[in-house]
């Protein structure tokens, strides 16, 4: 059970069944593989050898490099976008919002009604009790591929500016304001950019660790590679 632990939920006998009925099955072909001498032959020590070095090369880069904490300050990502704006171009529109989610249609139009009455969005919720504000997200964008239907439709109709009536979607009640729009074409804000944007300068920082780090042990290597040693392909072309 010490073995099964680790891997299955041991508190379900099914799943533990399960478990040792594979490992058995696995246990059973390997003693037979054994028998036929798959596991002394030169091919399977080969190929042992080959996936332990890629294993012991992945844990090595695993901590030296991609678990390895990048640090990217907002100068450094406000720089990326400026030199690459054209890059980041809208492929659909893209709606700028706030939402509410209620789970009582009064109480969305009573939040619609403090909204367009002048009200700040946030200082609006202090007078809601919690338990009856589903979700709530301030400056989120929203596109139609990732939308609910229903409420993408009425963000469509809406202008900028404009606060939604209760948009109903199954027992929730949305309200919806809309603080921008951008169409397609139109160039990304860097608040949207960004998450793109700190995983390509991820991989460039992770790249250079890794080309640093090999540079580092090709230094302390005693090794020569003699480049007038040329390896001919099928084709006969260096």
């Amino acid at each position: 059970m010490g073995d099964v632990a680790p891997h299955v939920d041991t508190s379900s006998a099914y799943a533990v069944r399960n478990y040792v009925s594979h490992w058995v099955d696995q246990q059973l072909l390997f003693d037979e593989a054994q028998k036929l001498g798959f596991a002394d032959s030169h091919e399977f020590k080969r190929r042992v050898k080959e996936f332990s070095t890629q294993l012991a090369i992945t844990m090595l880069l695993d901590r030296k490099i991609y678990n390895a904490p990048v640090d990217l300050s907002s100068d450094e990502i406000g720089a990326f976008y400026g030199s690459h704006r054209s890059e980041f171009l809208a492929t659909e529109e893209i709606a700028y919002v706030n939402y509410a989610a209620f789970d009582k249609r009064s109480l969305a139009v009573s939040f619609r009604n403090a909204l367009v009455s002048g009200s700040e969005w946030r200082s609006i919720f202090a007078d809601i009790p919690p338990y009856a504000i589903m979700d709530a997200k301030d400056s989120v964008y929203l596109k139609a591929s990732t939308s609910n239907g229903a409420v993408w439709n009425v963000v469509q109709s809406l202008d900028t500016g404009k606060v939604s009536f209760p948009i109903q979607v199954d027992s929730l009640s949305y309200i919806v304001e809309v603080l921008a729009k951008i169409k397609p074409g139109q160039p990304l804000p860097l608040s949207y950019a960004a998450d793109k944007i700190r995983e390509r300068l991820t991989i460039e920082q992770r790249q250079k660790m890794y080309k640093a780090l090999v540079d580092s042990l090709r230094g302390l290597g005693t090794f020569q590679i003699d480049p007038s040693v040329a390896i001919r392909d099928t084709t006969g072309q260096e």
